[in-house]
């Protein structure tokens, strides 16, 4: 693992990795071929779903040709019947047909807009956390830097016994910390690198780089919540759950016309041996006494019913989890705030006047390590807190512009 991440550190960055703005890694997730592939689900099903004949049956052609001899064996001729059938369902299964298939395809289409958000969503996180990823491994190489200067100035004063070997040893194990810091977080910007291509729905060689400032999409007030919350269920994952519940409910109704009263009516031809041709009307009745689509009926209503139950409990979950959301990203900026006006500024003073003060005399090499420590400490959390903020905003962006879209597109 430690030969890889040394081999990817010290591979140029035009061979290695390939920059991607958010707008353009949103675009590239839109379109992952799982995307494509819902979408061209959806298309072909309501292509031929648009063609479906509204007859249920099609014309059935009954041939009897025959002939016959005399009692001496002398020939009669030939003789022969021809029978047209037609059949037409009269308990409403033309329509049940339209209804069902009409359902398959909103919930094609709906499923199309899911796997899209769904992939969107991966997306941008997957980039947000690149970037915090590649800002903290900045932060660690020039906190590596400093360290190594500062281990080089306490070991020059240790020769000359201004400061102790413990002193020395102290500096040269922060150094050995930042050095170790480096290492982990360019493997941690490698993996989400390629976690960004996969999420993007391409095959990558190398790892992507984040390319560009974080986004800062623009967000409804507060007092447009409660109706954003009442909306939750228009979300398209939501819909699809709906979507498919009626589905089975109309294969369900679908499956009970089926097995519905039939009307058979055709013509029948007839010639005899005399050479005399005969036509007859022929009427054919289905009576549904007995098997009423009960064994094809079972499961669709069954798949209905647990359909429906999921589909409010999923309502009711996206409501839930979009106010979450909503105060997640209040108190994701409120973090935000406290650490870039207060902790970070506060831990800066502190190493840079430890610092001086130790040259004055004044504090140990064990105090300003502590401070060093302390202010990349809190760097790092304002890093991992913009990355969180930024997320908090983005996810809600995605979420409301696809209720406000219907193509699920912002």
């Amino acid at each position: 693992m430690h030969l890889l991440l040394a081999l990817l550190a010290a591979a140029s960055a035009a061979e290695m990795q390939a920059p991607v703005t958010f707008d353009e890694a949103l675009g590239l997730a839109a379109r992952a071929p799982a995307v494509a592939g819902a979408e061209e689900a959806a298309a072909v099903h309501q292509d031929l779903a648009g063609r479906v004949s509204p007859l249920t049956a099609n014309p059935v052609l009954l041939l009897q040709p025959g002939a016959g001899w005399g009692p001496g064996g002398s020939p009669l001729g030939f003789q022969g019947e021809a029978t047209l059938l037609q059949g037409w369902n009269l308990a409403g299964l033309p329509g049940a047909r339209a209804g069902s298939v009409r359902s398959e395809t909103e919930v094609l289409l709906a499923e199309a807009r899911a796997v899209a958000l769904s992939h969107r969503l991966a997306a941008a996180q997957a980039w947000i956390e690149l970037w915090a990823a590649q800002q903290a491994l900045a932060d660690a190489r020039q906190e590596a830097e400093i360290a190594g200067d500062f281990a080089m100035r306490v070991a020059r004063a240790a020769e000359v016994a201004a400061l102790t070997r413990s002193d020395a040893a102290d500096a040269r194990t922060y150094l050995a910390e930042a050095k170790l810091l480096v290492l982990q977080v360019e493997g941690e910007t490698v993996d989400l690198g390629f976690a960004l291509a996969r999420e993007m729905g391409r095959a990558a060689a190398t790892p992507y780089v984040a390319a560009g400032a974080l986004p800062a999409p623009p967000l409804p007030s507060r007092t447009d919540w409660p109706e954003l919350v009442a909306a939750a269920q228009k979300l398209p994952a939501v819909r699809a759950r709906q979507l498919t519940a009626r589905a089975d409910r109309s294969r369900e109704l679908e499956a009970r016309a089926a097995r519905g009263f039939v009307l058979g009516t055709g013509v029948k031809a007839t010639r005899d041996y005399a050479n005399a041709t005969y036509l007859q009307a022929v009427l054919d009745f289905n009576l549904p006494l007995f098997d009423l689509g009960e064994r094809e009926r079972a499961p669709y209503a069954a798949a209905a019913a647990r359909g429906e139950g999921e589909s409010a409990e999923a309502s009711a979950r996206a409501a839930t989890d979009l106010a979450r959301g909503l105060h997640e990203e209040e108190h994701a900026r409120e973090v935000l705030d406290e650490l870039e006006k207060n902790l970070v500024p506060a831990a800066s003073d502190a190493a840079r006047l430890r610092e001086a003060a130790m040259r004055a005399g004044d504090a140990t090499v064990l105090d300003v390590l502590l401070v060093r420590r302390a202010f990349a400490a809190a760097r790092a959390r304002r890093t991992r807190a913009e990355a969180a903020a930024a997320w908090a905003r983005v996810k809600l962006w995605l979420l409301l512009s696809d209720l406000a879209s219907p193509g699920g597109k912002p």
